[in-house]
């Protein structure tokens, strides 16, 4: 499988799933790290439910505000200094390492071989996106990889999640309304209705923002359930 993104000249369908809410279980060892670290910074730990209000990625990029909110007040852009995110990047490193998440991955969230062979069977493409930029081993990358056409990876969404998708369709022939993105990311589908990409949101204990979150990011549609989206997509692509 290729590691960016293909030409998908022969296609015109495309299904973006979000690696860390779609596709692996991955959004409680995130506030696990997160408090910690913030627990290193001697700042207030959030409740699991104020990380899902507040969730977005990646992790260092979002993590800098809360870490540094007296930079971030007087210099907004300073979550963009490399050298802070890299002293931020080492910490949480180091926090899922210790707690042997580079050697166990999360577990895949139920029901997503049968999703990805569903999709790519009505002869739509599945595209992984991703920003662990191939730090730690992933069950997606591993038992899932035949499914998948294209990963669009750190390197192209290094400063935002939501580039990945700018990435896609500047670097292929895909006009936004070929495009589908599932996700429980609300700065995904902001930046997806911007785009005039299509947006499903999958709400579900997996998702990094809890309903009203996602809700308020105004997708086109709210699932909780993979065995929904087929319907959802043969109305998009087939309709």
């Amino acid at each position: 499988m290729a590691t960016d993104v293909i030409d998908v000249e022969n296609s015109n369908l495309v299904l973006i799933r979000t690696m860390s809410d779609t596709v692996e279980t991955d959004i409680r060892r995130v506030y696990e790290v997160c408090n910690e670290a913030l627990e290193l910074f001697q700042k207030t730990q959030l409740s699991f439910e104020e990380l899902r209000r507040i969730a977005d990625g990646p992790l260092d990029l979002f993590m800098i505000p809360l870490a540094f909110p007296e930079k971030c007040e007087s210099d907004p852009d300073i979550i963009y200094d490399e050298s802070l995110r890299k002293d931020l990047r080492d910490i949480l490193i180091g926090a899922a390492k210790k707690r042997g998440y580079d050697q166990n991955p999360p577990d895949l969230v139920p029901g997503i071989e049968g999703s990805l062979r569903t999709t790519r069977d009505m002869g739509i493409k599945n595209y992984l996106l991703t920003t662990s930029g191939g730090r730690f081993r992933h069950k997606a990358t591993q038992r899932l990889a035949k499914y998948f056409d294209g990963i669009i990876n750190r390197s192209q969404t290094y400063y935002r999640k939501e580039q990945g998708i700018y990435h896609l369709l500047s670097e292929t022939k895909l006009e936004p309304d070929q495009v589908v993105i599932l996700t429980g990311t609300a700065s995904y589908i902001r930046a997806a209705r911007h785009l005039g990409v299509h947006t499903v949101s999958l709400a579900w204990e997996y998702a990094y923002n809890d309903e009203t979150t996602l809700r308020s990011a105004k997708p086109e549609e709210v699932i909780h359930d993979l065995q929904e989206l087929p319907v959802i997509l043969e109305s998009y692509f087939k309709g």
